[in-house]
């Protein structure tokens, strides 16, 4: 008896749930189909191409998927309301300049995504005065389910883009050929874009290029006979945006005791143009070039201020700075003619050039001119440079000096100043000596 009791109202209980509806997939959102690259999107074209295709994504949202039909219509309306509700000038690029290739497609259950393409005529959009403000508007519409009417619509923008060669490195290069086998430089060019067509390239290298250059930017480069190299030019190839052509360096002739600069320039592309970062000039040295004066030893210096001394100019440090001394504080010349100051380099080095750093404040005109010698007992020495920033509007505070021979070579080095835009006052912030080690 008490078994049944107990049995009864359970039954009932299980009976009542039996008939309770299933809501675990109440709060679940219903499938919609929506344009995944929607609202305003640029078809980038090259200006060498006929035509491209570009690519519409519709996809089903929601938890179940649900098969469809979908399929993209012109939109000429929608325009103009795009226009209105975010400042825009677009205007409709007109169906002579398109071809909807792939207009509809199906979207299953287990497959959500449906791909629709539109073909654009380049050629023709280019054409047309201010190609780039035109859209080709869509409307994605659908079958057995619904369309998500906030993200059914694309404008699709084409946009042209150049197509253009350009040298890698282009500008000076310092190039190290003192290695016994470091005989091969690489002239590189390249395209900023997937490149998808083969081409041939032009190059121009040579006596005349480089006289030239040094004409027009006042420069003394000093050429690599033509006789010491082989220039062996590259050809662009489709799917590689880069032509790596080989310059081989015969050493055998070639004197150690200079600089040789070999210029090459694109000159054409059977396909595309040349950008203007077209030529490289290889700045070469067949010595090792050293900048480092991490071994030198100061030997003398005829004028300096407590604090800002000769080191100070050798540091790496922009903002520390030797100055003159010009008071009671310090040592040797109070506003000096002249200070120098002299250093042993610890090797007998070529004079190839030097960069020169200025203070950096109000004062940086105080250094104006002066020279650097060279000796070889720190006793007799040979001018190897002079320097002159000029006048106050002069306010910059690097000067950079090359010297493409060398003809001076020393251990010792002095650096003179005796010249100031404020009366004998001098200032150095870094000296940076261009060496070549001499060889016996």
């Amino acid at each position: 008896m008490k078994l049944k009791n107990i049995l009864i109202p359970f039954a009932g209980v299980l009976l009542l749930t039996a008939c309770e509806k299933d809501h675990r997939n109440d709060n679940l959102t219903d499938p919609r189909v929506y344009i995944v690259n929607n609202g305003v999107q640029n078809a980038i074209y090259y200006d060498v191409e006929e035509t491209i295709d570009f690519d519409i994504y519709a996809y089903s949202s929601g938890y179940f998927g649900q098969p469809s039909e979908v399929k993209v219509v012109p939109d000429p309306d929608a325009v103009e309301a795009f226009n209105a509700a975010n400042g825009s000038s677009y205007t409709l690029l007109g169906e002579e300049y398109y071809q909807i290739v792939k207009d509809t497609g199906s979207i299953t259950a287990e497959g959500r995504r449906a791909t629709l393409t539109v073909r654009l005529d380049c050629k023709g959009i280019m054409a047309l005065p201010y190609m780039n403000d035109y859209v080709l508007p869509l409307r994605l519409t659908a079958t057995g389910t619904e369309v998500n009417e906030k993200l059914n619509t694309i404008l699709i923008n084409p946009r042209m883009q150049e197509t253009e060669v350009l040298a890698e490195n282009a500008g000076v290069v310092e190039s190290d050929l003192s290695a016994t086998d470091a005989n091969t430089l690489e002239f590189t060019a390249y395209t900023e874009f997937n490149n998808k067509w083969d081409s041939e390239m032009e190059y121009e290298h040579g006596d005349a290029m480089l006289a030239a250059y040094n004409a027009e930017h006042g420069t003394q480069y000093i050429p690599l006979p033509e006789s010491a190299y082989t220039f062996t030019g590259a050809d662009l190839k489709a799917g590689s945006n880069k032509a790596v052509s080989t310059i081989d360096i015969d050493k055998s002739n070639l004197t150690a005791d200079r600089y040789y600069t070999l210029a090459v320039r694109l000159k054409s592309n059977s396909k595309f143009k040349i950008g203007e970062k077209n030529t490289v000039l290889y700045h070469i040295s067949l010595l090792p070039i050293y900048d480092s004066r991490s071994k030198w030893n100061l030997v003398s210096c005829s004028s300096y201020y407590t604090g800002r001394g000769p080191e100070l100019m050798i540091d790496g440090d922009l903002v520390t700075r030797w100055e003159s001394r010009y008071n009671n504080t310090g040592e040797g010349d109070i506003n000096p003619n002249e200070a120098s100051t002299v250093w042993d380099m610890g090797k007998t080095y070529y004079w190839c050039g030097m960069t020169l750093v200025r203070r950096s404040d109000s004062y940086v005109t105080d250094l104006r001119a002066g020279y650097i010698e060279l000796s070889d007992d720190g006793k007799n020495w040979t001018k190897a440079q002079d320097f002159d920033f000029g006048d106050k509007t002069n306010t910059s505070t690097t000067g950079t000096y090359a010297v493409e021979q060398w003809t001076v070579s020393g251990r010792y080095v002095r650096l003179a100043v005796n010249a100031s835009n404020r009366n004998k006052l001098y200032s150095v912030s870094e000296f940076v000596p261009v060496l070549a080690e001499k060889t016996k």
